[in-house]
């Protein structure tokens, strides 16, 4: 039976964390939705609802969506860890770069990684609060201030595209740090001289073991 490592467990704490992170961003996407819907279209009936009662309306979808995603995120773990050999060292090798990393240079590769939902989210948020924020004026009519949400929302998009762009400048400055990446013939060879090196630790403790043995029974 093998033995898990600590750099191993690390390593599933971490993508248990990435993932249970995603879920509970989801999850307060989803809780915030369900809040609004039935403050705005079941107003009366929201209204007779105690703190306890609106609480619950946002924590549990948060705390559920979480919950299942860093469920998710462990099965995945194992599966790409104990699924082969090769997909086991390209986990760890990741955990090891990521490990490396310092917390700036974290945060900005996981925003690069997800920028494209980042902005999509980011977008569709902005026109929904570009139209609230115009919406309370009552002189406009509906066509002015659809126009008038749409271009507070095309100011805010080339504000998302412009950060887009400094994230992946700042990516490349830190794939330009790390040291060039060993090729997948160097890494199998490494991987086989690892096995032979551990099988002729194995060997020899196991002469030691019976010579440990032989002596005693003499």
């Amino acid at each position: 039976m093998k033995l898990v490592t600590k750099e191993e467990r690390e390593a599933h704490f971490n993508h248990i964390l990435t993932e249970a992170g995603k879920g509970l961003f989801y999850g307060a996407v989803l809780s915030t939705g369900i809040f609004f819907y039935l403050k705005k279209r079941h107003t009366a009936r929201f209204n007779t609802f105690n703190t306890s009662i609106k609480t619950c309306i946002f924590c549990i979808p948060t705390i559920g969506m979480g919950a299942l995603w860093a469920d998710n995120g462990s099965v995945e773990f194992d599966k790409l860890m104990y699924s082969s050999d090769y997909s086991q060292s390209k986990v760890m090798e990741e955990h090891r770069e990521w490990a490396a990393m310092s917390t700036s240079d974290r945060i900005i590769t996981g925003l690069n990684s997800h920028k494209y939902k980042i902005i999509l989210g980011a977008w569709a948020g902005s026109l929904y609060g570009s139209w609230v924020l115009v919406n309370r004026d009552k002189i406009m009519t509906t066509a002015q201030k659809a126009v008038q949400a749409r271009m507070y929302a095309q100011a805010i998009s080339i504000i998302l595209l412009l950060g887009t762009i400094v994230l992946a400048m700042k990516e490349e400055e830190i794939n330009k740090s790390k040291p060039p990446p060993i090729p997948e013939w160097r890494k199998v060879l490494m991987q086989k001289e690892a096995e032979e090196k551990e099988l002729l630790e194995e060997i020899k403790r196991a002469k030691a073991k019976a010579e440990t043995i032989d002596n005693k029974s003499n």
